[in-house]
């Protein structure tokens, strides 16, 4: 397998990974509670921690859709020095 396969393999994993966070924050938006480890926490019973959660697993979500671009860009730029 050549450099620029692994890498679009790599890309798609980050991407699937950061698309299954976004789908789970939306999902965690629309129900109103946060599974975390074992403990659910939800907007009902504490409001200002449940934002603070929600913010958290935004902010990680979006890194992680940002690093599936930056593995996409990696994996053009290899197949475009391998030619």
């Amino acid at each position: 397998m050549t450099k620029p396969k692994k890498l679009a393999l790599l890309a798609l994993a980050f991407t699937m990974f950061g698309l299954y966070k976004l789908i789970v924050v939306f999902q965690d938006m629309q129900t109103g509670c946060i599974q975390f480890q074992t403990h659910r926490t939800c907007s009902y019973e504490n409001a200002e921690n449940f934002q603070g959660m929600l913010d958290l697993e935004l902010m990680l979500a979006c890194a992680w859709a940002a690093s599936a671009v930056v593995c996409w860009m990696v994996a053009v730029q290899a197949h475009k020095q391998e030619r």
